[in-house]
């Protein structure tokens, strides 16, 4: 079993030799970037640069592949949400939203897919395909419609509009949702093999479970339907009281942070034929825990049943490389 089989039988609930360890979302650490020679903000925007820091995650112990840069807003820049300039330890933040005031001129255009970093992203798959070939699954992933929705309003707007302004709330995802679909399906046939959609904004901190199922569950449902591949959702925060609603959208997989219960999520999570990703912290523990820390942590998780070992949300670019090196000599260490 090779390491692409061991991840996407996993995600299917086939059989497996023991338990993928990777990253669900974004990994670009100082320490990999200096260890590769791809450094951000090169990384963020030139091919090569990107692929050979995606491929560096082999040297963090991961089994599974990053395309698609180092951030999530790929989405949103492409809307015309301006964006914070990006350091070596500082990813690409969303500085401008665009239609925070009007959504007049709000339209899904024609020519999206040619607009921003997804040619560059195009490319970075190509490369990561001549690479990795049917060894290692390859992964794309970005904001989700509802965050990238957030982004083009303003996430103060988002939240007021779902009780005062429901119509433009519709408005603004009925063409957030297009663009995710497509984008996804672009991942697809550039060689992904499977899509994490990262939805911090819709997340319990923010919304209520109620107004979670009213407005998020019914467009991640149509997208994960028109998706051509397998998807997995990540949600921040505690997110025990979404869970069901979560695994009931039609994705394979879902990914939780560390203040979600993981024995409780992977329960209800495989009753719908889901796989859960998660859940070793990362602002505290992988940040700025030590290696014992982030080894017992690791453990835990794996006792708890996680489907694929990684880290609850994206690494934070400053965590050293020897906290995340735990989480494959825990699973080894576990399953000897």
């Amino acid at each position: 079993m090779n390491l692409k089989e061991r991840v996407m039988n996993q995600l299917e609930g086939k059989s497996v030799d023991m338990t993928p360890v990777g990253c669900t979302t974004t990994y670009g650490m100082v320490d990999l970037m200096k260890k590769c020679n791809a450094e951000r903000p090169f990384a963020d925007t030139d091919p090569d640069a990107m692929a050979t820091l995606a491929l560096a995650g082999e040297l963090a112990g991961f089994e599974m592949v990053k395309a698609m840069g180092w951030d999530i807003t790929p989405i949103s820049e492409a809307f015309g949400c301006g964006l914070g300039i990006p350091q070596i330890d500082l990813q690409y933040c969303i500085k401008v939203h665009p239609y925070a005031e009007s959504l007049e001129g709000l339209e899904y255009p024609s020519d999206f897919l040619d607009r921003g970093r997804f040619p560059v992203y195009k490319k970075q798959f190509e490369i990561l395909k001549k690479k990795v070939g049917g060894q290692k699954a390859i992964f794309g992933e970005s904001e989700g419609a509802f965050t990238c929705a957030a982004n083009l309003v303003s996430t103060e707007n988002m939240m007021r509009w779902t009780f005062k302004r429901v119509k433009d709330v519709e408005k603004v995802l009925e063409v957030t949702k297009l663009a995710m679909i497509d984008v996804i399906n672009f991942a697809f046939e550039n060689g992904a093999d499977y899509y994490v959609m990262a939805e911090p904004t819709s997340g319990p901190a923010l919304m209520s479970p109620r107004m979670f199922k009213k407005f998020c569950v019914p467009v991640l449902t149509e997208i994960a339907a028109k998706a051509n591949g397998p998807l997995v959702l990540h949600i921040c925060g505690n997110t025990d009281m979404i869970i069901p609603l979560m695994c009931e959208t039609g994705v394979k997989g879902i990914s939780i942070e560390e203040d979600a219960n993981m024995k409780e999520a992977v329960k209800i999570a495989h009753e719908n034929g889901v796989r859960v990703f998660g859940n070793v912290a990362t602002a505290t523990t992988l940040f700025m825990g030590t290696p014992e820390e982030s080894y017992k942590e690791s453990f835990a998780a794996l006792e708890n049943g996680t489907d694929f070992l990684c880290p609850g949300c994206g690494i934070a670019p400053g965590s050293p490389l020897e906290n995340v090196l735990q989480l494959k000599k825990a699973r080894d260490d576990y399953f000897k």
